[in-house]
């Protein structure tokens, strides 16, 4: 199993972001500052949009990051496409042939991917259709304008 590592990054004792008695800041310590409110949300009622035939996605925002549910029905798909913010993935149901960067894979569940910041991708369901997770950092504004509008 891989994973990334920065060699340029303080041991714990010297990062800020880090406590250095382990990996989280005791609830004293930590700082209250942020862009929007803590709250619970339930995945079937969160704000929808329907960017491509046959392609729904729900979404929930933060303040640096954002998580779309994407159903995918059978055989359709998330044309070629790019955009300034980074993506990670995670197949939940189905399959889906991801295109990224030029190489092409069979996803199913429990597989996931990695995109950065401007490369093209794209996606396209199984004949059973597929749900997808996807992370950006930061949120994608064009999908919220797409909310308020529709909303």
């Amino acid at each position: 199993m891989s994973h990334r590592t920065d060699e340029n990054r303080p041991d714990s004792a010297e990062d800020p972001g880090r406590h250095p008695g382990g990996f989280w800041v005791q609830p004293e310590e930590a700082s209250a500052s942020s862009r929007f409110a803590a709250f619970y949300y339930k995945v079937d009622e969160l704000p929808k949009i329907q960017p491509a035939p046959g392609v729904e996605m729900s979404m929930m925002v933060g303040g640096e990051m954002m998580a779309n549910w994407v159903r995918i029905e059978p055989n359709a798909g998330i044309p070629m496409h790019a955009h300034p913010h980074e993506q990670l993935g995670l197949v939940l149901e189905g399959e889906i042939e991801m295109t990224i960067d030029g190489d092409t894979r069979i996803c199913r569940p429990g597989d996931a991917y990695t995109i950065p910041g401007e490369v093209p991708h794209s996606g396209m369901a199984s004949p059973e259709g597929c749900l997808v997770l996807d992370l950006f950092s930061p949120p994608r504004e064009d999908y919220i304008a797409q909310v308020t509008q529709e909303g």
